[in-house]
Parts: structure tokens; C-alpha cells; sequence
């Protein structure tokens, strides 16, 4: 049987390394007895390694609480907003009141059209996803905001 070379197991290890680069959490709000959102914030900056957090709507308490932890955030546009944001003026006024007043203090990364709207939206609301995004990253540009991406 051959040996493998020390060159060989060196390669395939070096090969094997994984460098991450994101830890991140979902931080749900359906719940009784949660913590407040800024002590949910300074835990995870000081007690971990999570870097990344998303959380399932555009809550201004909890986008605020992440101001200048370095913790990235995702946001999400809810269902419900998805039929307005294919509109400019209406997605500008969207990212004026729910997003510009937080960054950059809070390191908003992306923003997520909807929730789970594939698998359980009408046709309507699916048929509005991509005309949401394009209208919302439009509103984001226009508004100055150019590191933000949108996703489904």
C-alpha cells in the first residue's frame, strides 16, 4: 500500500481549511419574557462570535439597539409591504422612514423582500417580489444608500 507524502496531506488539509466569515442568529420577537433588544445586542457583541443577525421585520428598537456594534443586520420588508414597494415614491418613503434614520450607525447589510412569500404568497404577492426589489434598490440609490443589497 503507498504512504501518502507529508506534501500530499499538507496540500489536502490546507485544501480542507474553511475560513468563515459570518456567525450569524435569527432574532425572533414571538415570545414572552425577551430580553430588551439593546441587551440582546451588547450580549452578543461582548459574550460571542456572532456577527450577523437577522431579524423578521423592520423593528426600529431592535435596528437601533445594533447601532455601532459591528454586527451586521438584515432586515425584512414585510409581506404586506411587498404590493406598495413596486411603487418609487411609495419605496422611497419606505427606506426614508424604516432604514435611512438607522444607517450607517447600524450596519444594515441587506434587506429581504418578504418572508417565505414562494412558498405560501398568493400569486399576486409573487408576481410583485422582483418589481419590489428592482423599486426598492432603486429607492435605496436614489436616497444615497449604496451598500445595501435586497434579496428574497
Amino acid at each position: 500500500m503507498a504512504t501518502l507524502s507529508p506534501l500530499f496531506l499538507l496540500l489536502l488539509f490546507h485544501h480542507l481549511a474553511v475560513t468563515v466569515t459570518s456567525i450569524g442568529v435569527n432574532y425572533g420577537t414571538l415570545g414572552d419574557n425577551l430580553p430588551p433588544p439593546t441587551t440582546v445586542a451588547n450580549f452578543l457583541k461582548t459574550n460571542t462570535i456572532i456577527n450577523s443577525v437577522k431579524i423578521f421585520d423592520v423593528n426600529p428598537d431592535i435596528i437601533k439597539a445594533f447601532a455601532n456594534t459591528g454586527i451586521s443586520v438584515t432586515v425584512t420588508a414585510p409581506n404586506g409591504d411587498i404590493s406598495l414597494l413596486t411603487k418609487i415614491d411609495a419605496a422611497r418613503q419606505w427606506v426614508v422612514t424604516k432604514i435611512k434614520p438607522f444607517v450607517p450607525q447600524t450596519k444594515i447589510d441587506y434587506i429581504l423582500v418578504g418572508s417565505e412569500v414562494l412558498h405560501w404568497g398568493d400569486t399576486v404577492m409573487v408576481r410583485n417580489l422582483v418589481p419590489a426589489m428592482r423599486t426598492l434598490h432603486s429607492a435605496l440609490l436614489a436616497e444615497g444608500i449604496t451598500d445595501i443589497k435586497v434579496k428574497l
